[in-house]
């Protein structure tokens, strides 16, 4: 079994280059993806499912997606790291690592980011320095869809916008500039008390990649920027998990007992939010996820959202349902009970 997987990395890595791979998107993403070796979502997990020790996986998204969703055991080396030579290096080192682990086994490279673009504009670069790897086809979205529905999908106006890193001392001008065209950008989208009651209407600001870093120090802004930055996922694909019977994660109910006792999602354990504000919530969630991910929900987005900053202080990432247990009423019961 274990033989079959490595002939298939041969086999994907045999197909090769077909030139350099242009910074135009001249017929698209599926060519950029076309000149590089390839392996299928499906592929991949059965690679990890086999638990191959030759594998160096490579995520080359940018932090703040990498934040947002991630998938265990990849190593995050941002594309403009590529670019500038530096993320080339640390995939120099961490193959060598792996040859140095394991002498007997050739590690193969496998990249990934949220399509397969950047991934594949790794490997071309990768490939004129002498390495050679897989891309992933389709990218953490193509896992979202074909795999694991669990894993947050999101979208950024621009994917080839290189992260903005914060510098370490800043004098109180630049603050307030950073400040002020916060505002500003936040104004396009709304009014800043609007945004408090509907912090979603940040996320296309966020995903649009403008820095909202300085917000959280402003009052009435501050914690919707937090609230907006919680990974989520929608009823219909938290439905697809429950009809598959996965096992991979865990469903937080936050409301309080008596909303539980009426009504809940199916397998939903009670953590009610009150709970996870004194410290007791926290604890239970840690004894029950075990290496699964958590999933949680309340009657809208707020308590959910709410529950989840305050696990993330403690150190527990999770992905809320969007519109909570009322958005699953209306789109999924409902369309059950018309069939």
């Amino acid at each position: 079994m274990m033989d079959s997987k490595i002939n298939l990395l041969k086999s994907n890595l045999s197909n090769g280059f077909v030139g350099k791979v242009s910074g135009e998107s001249l017929v698209g993403n599926q060519l950029l993806q076309s000149q590089v070796p390839q392996i299928s979502v499906q592929e991949l997990k059965e690679l990890l499912d086999a638990r191959t020790k030759s594998l160096v996986l490579v995520d080359v998204r940018n932090p703040n997606e990498h934040e947002i969703a991630q998938l265990p055991g990849w190593v995050l080396v941002p594309f403009p790291q590529i670019q500038n030579g530096e993320g080339i290096a640390k995939i120099k080192q961490l193959l060598e690592d792996k040859r140095n682990a394991s002498p007997d086994n050739t590690p193969h490279l496998i990249v990934i980011c949220k399509m397969g673009v950047r991934s594949a504009k790794t490997l071309a670069l990768l490939k004129e320095e002498g390495i050679s790897g897989i891309n992933v086809t389709g990218g953490l979205d193509a896992w979202s869809q074909e795999i694991d529905p669990a894993i947050p999908q999101y979208s950024l106006e621009d994917m080839s916008r290189p992260q903005l890193i914060p510098v370490k001392s800043r004098s109180k001008m630049p603050l307030l500039l950073s400040s002020c065209g916060v505002v500003i950008a936040v104004g396009v989208v709304a009014s800043v008390f609007a945004v408090r009651q509907d912090p979603d209407l940040l996320r296309p600001v966020i995903e649009a990649g403008v820095p909202l870093e300085y917000a959280s120090d402003l009052p009435i802004l501050g914690y919707a920027v937090q609230e907006a930055k919680v990974p989520q996922i929608n009823v219909k694909q938290l439905k697809q998990l429950i009809d598959r019977k996965s096992k991979n994660y865990v469903l937080v109910d936050v409301r309080d007992k008596n909303e539980y006792d009426v009504s809940h999602l199916p397998g939903a354990v009670l953590v009610p939010l009150t709970d996870i504000e004194k410290g007791k919530g926290t604890a239970k969630i840690k004894s029950l996820l075990k290496g699964r991910q958590l999933i949680t929900y309340g009657t809208s987005s707020k308590d959910s959202a709410r529950a989840l900053i305050l696990l993330k202080k403690a150190g527990i990432k999770g992905t809320q349902i969007k519109g909570g247990i009322k958005t699953w009423k209306q789109e999924i019961q409902k369309a059950e009970v018309r069939r």
